[in-house]
């Protein structure tokens, strides 16, 4: 439990780590490839050791490939939206619309995948819907950003939605670490394809320490270590330990910037929490885990 507890401090401080870079004069596309390939090659002495093991190189089927490159593709997406909204609206606002991703994830699986939402989550859903509409409402005013910051952190949650849809399918046949460094590199190399199309490659001396904090903090030591607390803990204690990510986020903002969120802001995004949290209870009530 104290590897969760951990992990949820070093996601949370995420976004106030983009911010920083944004503010030092980064561009969003940069701040995602260099988060990105970092972890990648953070990862590489460890995948390369792997190799050795085995002696030759992972073997994917061509559909493994193509789910690993799909799930690769809507990262990308999902960073290029959601570090993007962090240019319009505040890191507690952009993180907690993110965080809805989960109910993307039952959109969208009820479409592809007709599998639907159960009925002791719907309200749960609908609170959280409200939640998003007081966030709106709150950068309506002007003082916690604007709404087209908060629709692209929307965007980044039902991207993000999407590549966790084909995470699930590829986990089942493909290991966690060797898969995770596909995607991180294969990432990597989208956003580098897409840097001419979306603002081109900016950089300063100053954000490049923000974002290699970003790379070796939040996704190293935070989602990584969230893959490996699956194997000790429930899905469902690591799924409700990440609403703490949105008030970490605050917190940290807090401290290193000075953002104060507005009452309509902190209402908003207090719904959004507790609606994530029926959300999840009621999904948990149809499928009880072992």
């Amino acid at each position: 439990m104290a590897l969760v507890v951990f992990a949820v401090c070093m996601v949370s401080y995420s976004g106030p780590m983009v911010k920083g870079a944004l503010n030092e004069g980064a561009s969003p596309i940069s701040v995602a490839l260099l988060r990105m390939l970092a972890a990648a090659l953070l990862m590489l002495p460890y995948e390369a050791r792997q190799c050795v093991r085995r002696h030759i190189p992972m073997k994917l089927t061509p559909a493994q490939c193509g789910l690993t490159a799909l799930a690769a593709a809507f990262l990308a997406a999902h960073y290029i939206t959601w570090i993007t909204s962090l240019t319009g609206t505040s890191t507690f606002a952009s993180v907690a619309l993110v965080c809805t991703q989960p109910l993307f994830v039952a959109a969208l699986s009820g479409v592809v995948l007709h599998e639907h939402m159960p009925r002791r989550a719907v309200p749960g859903a609908v609170v959280a819907l409200v939640g998003a509409i007081l966030i709106g409402m709150s950068s309506l005013t002007g003082l916690s950003g604007d709404v087209a910051g908060d629709l692209l952190a929307l965007a980044g949650a039902a991207c993000m939605a999407g590549h966790w849809l084909c995470s699930r399918y590829a986990r089942r046949t493909v290991e966690a670490l060797p898969y995770t460094y596909l995607v991180y590199g294969q990432t990597a190399l989208l956003l580098a394809l897409m840097a001419p199309l979306t603002g081109g490659f900016q950089l300063t001396p100053a954000s490049l320490w923000y974002i290699l904090g970003l790379a070796a903090g939040s996704t190293l030591l935070g989602h990584l270590l969230f893959t490996v607390a699956l194997g000790r803990v429930s899905a469902t204690v690591v799924s409700f330990a990440l609403l703490g990510e949105p008030v970490g986020a605050m917190l940290w903002s807090m401290l290193m910037f000075g953002e104060i969120p507005t009452p309509l802001l902190l209402l908003g995004g207090a719904v959004v929490l507790a609606g994530l949290g029926l959300y999840s209870w009621g999904s948990l009530q149809r499928s009880p885990e072992k």
